[in-house]
């Protein structure tokens, strides 16, 4: 097969292309599309990465770090361990410090957390768990953006499973490639160098240049809607290969196009983080547990 770009043979399949690249291009073609959202971040802006030691974090760090000087970005990262992968911490200490930048180890048995062994209960807290830790530390640590390494495949899923569950407001405020911080409550702005790349494109992108990664799936995958969304959708790009990009980039334009529904953030009165009620979910969550341990 030939080069998508030029007559060298193509060695690297890009799904949302349909076609093969050489892997001078495939490298053009990433970076490209991560810079497509790091132009939209401040020049000067300060970068949290959440990283797991998977693939699409890693990938997105490392693509970043290269696209990061053209607009003057400091990068750090951080880890939200559980302590039951060390191989993924491993991961972690070792890509930080290949690329000279701030690693932040946040332990949670130190915040007393344990992920339950019940699949249902297992998801609701790593989430939770993994959103406030990163916003925080990004707050406490003056960083402008918490990073993290979702693809298009993973937006698309999240676009649809928003659209068949009514779950508009995730789709008018956080459906995008960056989210802008809002520092009056605590919340650091979101970016997702990746958006624009597919899973398979992170997966080629860490093989070509080598970069250490561990298995970072969750132990109850499979029992989710994405097990029965993620292939319908991967087989419409197989036919049409452009298709996720467009659905995507879809409902990006209609949620600028529409009335977004009012907002209610609020501060927690435990913690003094954003949330919508009187206490964040971290800190209901925390609570629970305690009670539970006891």
């Amino acid at each position: 097969m030939k080069c998508h770009y030029c007559q060298r043979e193509g060695t690297i399949f890009v799904e949302n292309l349909g076609d093969w690249v050489c892997e001078e291009h495939f490298e053009r073609y990433f970076l490209k599309r991560v810079d497509r959202v790091l132009r939209r971040v401040g020049k000067g802006s300060s970068l949290l990465f959440g990283v797991s030691g998977g693939k699409d974090s890693v990938a997105a760090l490392h693509a970043s770090s290269l696209v990061a000087p053209k607009y003057r970005l400091k990068l750090g990262a951080a880890i939200v361990y559980t302590g039951l992968a060390p191989d993924c911490l491993e991961v972690f200490k070792s890509l930080t410090e290949e690329l000279r930048m701030e690693g932040v180890v946040i332990d949670l048995r130190e915040w007393g957390i344990k992920v339950p062994p019940d699949p249902r209960a297992a998801c609701f807290v790593c989430g939770v768990v993994n959103r406030y830790l990163l916003n925080r530390y990004a707050v406490e640590r003056g960083y402008d953006y918490v990073a993290t390494g979702h693809n298009l495949d993973d937006m698309a899923y999240f676009g649809f499973n928003n659209l068949i569950t009514h779950s508009l407001d995730y789709l008018f405020y956080q459906y995008d490639s960056v989210t802008k911080p809002m520092p009056e409550y605590k919340m650091a702005g979101k970016v997702k160098p990746l958006f624009w790349v597919s899973d398979s494109d992170a997966l080629n992108y860490v093989k070509m240049k080598g970069l250490p990664t561990c298995v970072t799936k969750c132990p109850y995958e499979g029992r989710d809607k994405q097990a029965e969304i993620k292939p319908l959708l991967n087989q419409v790009r197989k036919k049409w290969p452009s298709s996720l990009v467009n659905f995507v980039s879809s409902l990006r334009e209609l949620a600028k196009m529409a009335e977004p529904p009012p907002r209610k953030i609020n501060l927690c009165e435990k913690c003094g983080y954003p949330t919508s009620g009187r206490v964040c979910a971290f800190c209901r969550l925390k609570e629970r547990l305690e009670r539970e341990v006891v």
